[in-house]
């Protein structure tokens, strides 16, 4: 017998033609639950990436060591300076972390006025400033050692690396390691790293900058003067007129 197609199918019955199945019924997921999963995700992948981040801080073998004998102390600004305070001449470095020509200047012309500030015919003065890809963690982080009483070392460190690792050289768990590299008190200096003393010094540090119309680092001064030259610099520092008192 055939089957008549009933009036509320009228497809039934009809050769090749099958009925459809009721569309399913999808259950809108929550935002709240969106939100919830993203979240997770993005502090997943930022864990993930800070463990992934810097482990490697090395320090130059006998850090520090060129400087054993040298007076240290700080401006009244709290510039760090080597030498003695009532040296005659008075060099003056804007410096900045970031800098290859900074880096340069204390690997290769630094040493040549070495003995002209321990024989006391010369003061070393460093005006950090905070110019370039991770100079302001890198400037904090030489200020802090220094409160410490290892500013040249962590100085000397910080450069270093520059131009070592790609994107991170100065990454905050990088100089924390260096730090504890250095032997520092990690509690103190991060605590350092986290206050406004040191900001204030590198306030002070831009704002000489642009009192004297700078536009560049390093920048050097020998008792307020403009020097052009590291030649001319060390000239001045060795030169009988530069005499202790």
């Amino acid at each position: 017998m055939t089957r008549t197609p009933s009036p509320a199918d009228p497809l039934d019955g009809l050769p090749g033609l099958s009925r459809r199945p009721a569309p399913a019924r999808h259950r809108r997921v929550p935002l709240w639950l969106l939100i919830l999963v993203g979240a997770l995700v993005l502090v997943l992948g930022a864990g993930a990436a800070y463990l992934l981040l810097p482990l490697d801080a090395p320090v130059p073998d006998e850090v520090g060591a060129r400087y054993a004998g040298l007076a240290r102390g700080v401006t009244e600004q709290g510039f760090p300076r080597l030498g003695r305070a009532d040296a005659p001449l008075l060099i003056e470095d804007f410096s900045s972390y970031a800098c290859a020509h900074c880096a340069a200047f204390f690997e290769d012309e630094l040493p040549g006025l070495l003995d002209a500030i321990d024989a006391g015919r010369a003061q070393f003065v460093l005006i950090p400033v905070p110019f370039g890809r991770g100079a302001p963690t890198a400037t904090r982080a030489a200020l802090c050692a220094g409160e410490q009483g290892m500013f040249w070392e962590m100085n000397d460190t910080l450069f270093s690396w520059h131009g070592r690792f790609a994107g991170s050289t100065y990454h905050a768990r990088r100089v924390n390691m260096g730090a504890e590299a250095l032997g520092l008190d990690t509690g103190a200096f991060e605590a350092c790293m986290a206050g406004d003393a040191v900001q204030q010094v590198v306030d002070r540090a831009r704002s000489e900058f642009d009192r004297r119309g700078l536009r560049g680092t390093p920048s050097l001064f020998a008792n307020g003067e403009r020097v052009e030259s590291y030649e001319e610099l060390e000239a001045l520092a060795n030169s009988e007129s530069a005499e202790s008192t």
